[in-house]
């Protein structure tokens, strides 16, 4: 595998996947394990109700390649004829770790059942395929890999933070090991994350792979090029980030890994900067507003002029038709809601920030931008 093979191409990297135990064997008896739980009261001391309940991670570790496994039962929510009720479920974290040489393919539709296989061959527990793919799913994380030098991976990090709309929400790492960039918060990113401002992160790929992921990477790697390699990872939390996302009708895993997931990274990094501003265009109808929205598109991707028009200069219409798309073409390229520039920027920068659908215009490389409170030496 070279790096051209998973070059921006977005994965899932890892997540929770819940199968309902009903439709799953244990093969360990320690999954089963149950928690006690006592509730005493804090004026007398009197024990008021001592419970069990199942929920406690069972882990184990493979020393010889640096992945693991977490498996657990806990009861969840369904609902059934408009009515909740708790239905015990198999968690398992899932990581691409656990595709071994296949690692940077990560977890997509091609790789699951590989990914399937793998886990089956721990032998905690047994569950079919179908079961698996259409397991529930929740703090799952996706990502994308790009190339980069280190220099210009730091020059990233100042455009970023140069271009959000609240640069206090990013945060650097100049570690040995992490030299990346993440929000919303300094401490505890991932639990303080919320839907409107996700948890997101820039890394060192080259470099984890160095350090934290050493083991792994001598396990199954060797022979791969990861110099100049970096990766963004952000993180789908909760059924509210869904519902943000516009993923309410995505109920199994299955069914995330069919849907956009470049657009599921943009929107979460489009988060962090200010809304378009949308001029607005009076008593225009939808479909010209839609029109005018997909010409601008092709202005962005530097498709010029005369080929925009090919597509209204058409014969595989009547004349008549033909006439009156020639006739929206003209009416609409007058209007001045089209686009006619285009933002300059440094060439990593740009890449990245077409890739993740951030408008362009918000894009700034000065970095003789003032910080608060300071003012411009001129």
């Amino acid at each position: 595998m070279i790096q051209e093979d998973f070059i921006y191409k977005p994965k899932i990297d890892s997540g929770k996947l819940s199968i309902p135990l009903s439709q799953c064997k244990i093969l360990r008896d320690s999954i089963n394990d149950m928690l006690n739980v006592t509730y005493t009261s804090m004026e007398s001391g009197e024990v008021l109700e001592e419970l069990e309940q199942r929920g406690k991670p069972y882990q184990v570790n493979n020393e010889d390649d640096g992945t693991y496994i977490r498996v657990w039962v806990e009861p969840q929510i369904n609902y059934k004829d408009g009515h909740a009720y708790s239905e015990m479920y198999l968690s398992v974290l899932i990581n691409s770790k656990h595709l071994g040489r296949d690692y940077f393919k990560g977890i997509t539709k091609d790789t699951l059942e590989s990914l399937y296989n793998n886990i089956m061959k721990w032998k905690l527990f047994e569950c079919e395929f179908k079961d698996f793919q259409t397991a529930r799913f929740n703090d799952v994380d996706i990502c994308f890999d790009f190339q980069c030098s280190k220099n210009n991976f730091e020059t990233l990090k100042k455009n970023i933070k140069l271009s959000v709309k609240d640069e206090s929400k990013f945060h650097s790492k100049s570690s040995k090991t992490n030299t990346g960039l993440y929000a919303p918060t300094f401490r505890n990113p991932r639990g303080q994350a919320t839907p409107g401002t996700p948890y997101i992160k820039f890394y060192d790929k080259d470099l984890d792979l160095k350090t934290k992921s050493k083991t792994f990477g001598e396990k199954y790697l060797n022979g791969i090029d990861t110099s100049n390699l970096f990766r963004y990872e952000c993180t789908i939390q909760s059924k509210k980030h869904m519902k943000r996302l516009g993923l309410v009708e995505v109920r199994t895993f299955w069914e995330l890994l069919s849907s956009d997931l470049h657009t599921i990274c943009s929107q979460m990094f489009r988060e962090y900067f200010h809304k378009v501003k949308v001029v607005k265009a009076g008593n225009i109808r939808p479909m010209d507003k839609v029109i005018i929205d997909f010409i601008n598109l092709c202005i962005d991707k530097g498709v010029p002029r005369h080929e925009i028009f090919k597509v209204f200069d058409r014969d595989d219409v009547s004349r008549q038709s033909k006439s009156d798309l020639i006739k929206k073409y003209h009416t609409i390229m007058k209007r001045d809601e089209i686009k006619k520039e285009e933002m300059q920027s440094n060439e990593v920068t740009k890449n990245l920030f077409e890739y993740l659908g951030v408008d362009l215009s918000q894009l700034k490389i000065d970095f003789d931008k003032p910080q608060r409170g300071k003012s411009k030496k001129g």
